[in-house]
């Protein structure tokens, strides 16, 4: 995620109960291409945070689920979103400087939603990479309308 040009580059992950990614998602408003490099320091940084989010969860004297930025790296920020049962994790890791509070919240409610009525699919295994072509779309159509 290197900050050539006009845009920002988002990497969104739901993280399961063993840490495992359950579902990955890139997403860039820039023109230029990544690359895998790119893709491993992402997941890097987001794996890094893991410890952070449930840190801030548990310390949070609110029951918020939405946990704002937990994490920074040079230029890249983590947000944070830990589900009802708090064992499954939503973790956002963005170069975006300008980028709305309400915005990353209501990102963040869209997919909580969609992920909570996947899960209720019979032929879905719970903490299992999901790899569903319409939950994907679904979440990019989400990227598109929240992320400038």
């Amino acid at each position: 995620m290197t900050q050539t040009g006009q845009g920002s580059n988002y990497y969104f992950v739901i993280v399961g109960k063993s840490d495992n990614p359950i579902f990955e998602l890139e997403y860039t408003t820039k023109s230029s291409e990544r690359s895998t490099e790119n893709r491993n320091l992402s997941q890097f940084i987001a794996h890094s945070s893991l410890d952070l989010i449930d840190e801030s969860f548990l310390t949070s004297s609110n029951s918020n689920m939405y946990l704002k930025v937990v994490d920074k790296f040079n230029e890249y920020y983590v947000n944070g979103f830990v589900c009802a049962s708090s064992t499954i994790k939503f973790l956002l890791l963005h170069d975006a400087t300008k980028i709305e509070d309400t915005s990353l919240r209501s990102f963040f409610t869209d997919l909580y939603d969609l992920y909570c009525k996947f899960t209720l699919n019979t032929f879905y295994e719970l903490h299992t990479p999901i790899r569903s072509s319409v939950f994907e779309k679904k979440a990019l159509t989400f990227a598109k309308k929240y992320l400038p």
